[in-house]
């Protein structure tokens, strides 16, 4: 086996204003790329399937004209995300216990919005991760194929 499939690296971003150096700089997002897997791992976790019962009728499932029993299918998409954020930010370390501690945060899906609180830097957070992910391409070779399909 390759090891390029089985550690896929990181990617390193230009960081926000509010976070920089002792120069003045900052300091930039570095960013695991996480496999297909491990994506899809962490979203099934969000995914639930539940059935749906007739509350009127001793709770019983209700089965639908088809013959199958209905389901209440719901996936909590924020909370994947958030999960996905955390899992993947290296620098900064967004579940680092102390840095939980600074900010006074017991979930570690929470630090995200404390970290990037200011909806601009969340977006643009959430940016890097989709392209880190793989699941958006950069601006750049986004207008690369643009102007080729035109």
């Amino acid at each position: 086996m390759k090891e390029d499939l089985k550690n896929r690296g990181t990617m390193e971003f230009e960081g926000i204003e509010k976070y920089t150096d002792e120069n003045g700089k900052p300091i930039p997002f570095i960013i695991k790329r996480l496999s297909r897997r491990e994506i899809a791992k962490i979203r099934n976790a969000y995914r639930k399937t539940e059935v749906y019962r007739d509350k009127n009728n001793g709770n019983r499932p209700i089965i639908g004209n088809n013959g199958q029993v209905a389901v209440i299918k719901d996936y909590d998409s924020e909370k994947a995300g958030l999960h996905l954020m955390v899992d993947a930010f290296v620098q900064p370390k967004l579940d680092d216990p102390d840095l939980m501690k600074y900010y006074d945060v017991d979930n570690r899906l929470d630090m995200p919005n404390v970290i990037f609180s200011d909806a601009k830097d969340f977006s643009y957070a959430d940016e890097c991760l989709s392209i880190a992910l793989g699941l958006k391409q950069p601006e750049s070779e986004r207008e690369t194929v643009d102007e080729i399909k035109n």
